[in-house]
């Protein structure tokens, strides 16, 4: 899939909050790579529609939402929670409970998916790319250059995404961001286009006992020994 064998494209899936976005564009970077969180394209259709009064239900107008809007990545953007729709940055404003609340719902629609797709594809079509999100080895990359599956226990999880929240919104208790994590990960597994799932060929690398360093450098030997093998089976002159 990629244009070169020293250039891979590299899958990474987990669900909410297990790290995979953070630690997938700290890796990109050292490895030279470009990085998208697929994530984030399903938070800004879903604070488009909370800003203009559309309910995240409704599958019709956030679909619609979806088709209009073209996205890329901010490759010169520090915070990996940052994406570019129609040439604006989103940022903080795509953390907060509300877009918690209503983006499973919103990823949920399958005409948006489809059209998120198709611009996810576009993106990785040049090669040289992490990309992180639930369904990009099963689904949207399945011919990836490795694939990787980051995951973490739901409380373990619910801590980090807490301590994110709360910089924007100091008042959300953890146990609320815990039920959240918890909703989330069932509406996540369990809908019927695109769920949840670790690829039958993905490396599963459990993040509970790992700091962030430890994690990124786990995932870089993983892109590095990938990226090594393809160069050692290049045909020689």
């Amino acid at each position: 899939m990629s244009p070169s064998c020293v250039a891979p494209v590299v899958a990474i899936d987990g669900p909410v909050a297990s790290g995979k976005s953070s630690v997938g564009k700290a890796a990109a970077r050292i490895a030279g790579l470009r990085f998208l969180d697929t994530g984030i394209m399903y938070r800004a259709v879903t604070w488009l529609a909370l800003h203009r009064g559309i309910a995240a239900t409704d599958a019709g107008a956030v679909a619609e939402l979806a088709a209009r809007c073209r996205m890329e990545p901010a490759q010169d953007d520090d915070n990996a929670a940052t994406i570019l729709v129609d040439g604006k940055p989103l940022r903080d404003e795509l953390v907060t409970a509300d877009v918690d609340s209503n983006v499973s719902a919103v990823s949920a629609v399958s005409a948006v998916r489809v059209e998120l797709v198709k611009q996810q594809r576009a993106i990785a079509g040049a090669g040289g790319m992490v990309m992180a999100g639930r369904d990009i080895g099963s689904v949207v990359l399945p011919e990836a250059d490795l694939k990787l599956y980051i995951d973490a226990a739901p409380a373990e999880r619910a801590r980090r995404r807490h301590a994110q929240i709360i910089l924007a919104d100091p008042e959300v208790p953890y146990d609320q961001v815990l039920a959240d994590t918890l909703r989330r990960d069932r509406m996540d597994m369990e809908r019927a286009d695109s769920p949840l799932v670790a690829a039958a060929d993905a490396v599963v690398i459990r993040t509970d006992d790992m700091d962030f360093d430890q994690t990124v450098s786990a995932v870089v030997a993983a892109i590095q020994s990938v990226a090594s093998s393809d160069q050692a089976a290049e045909p020689r002159g």
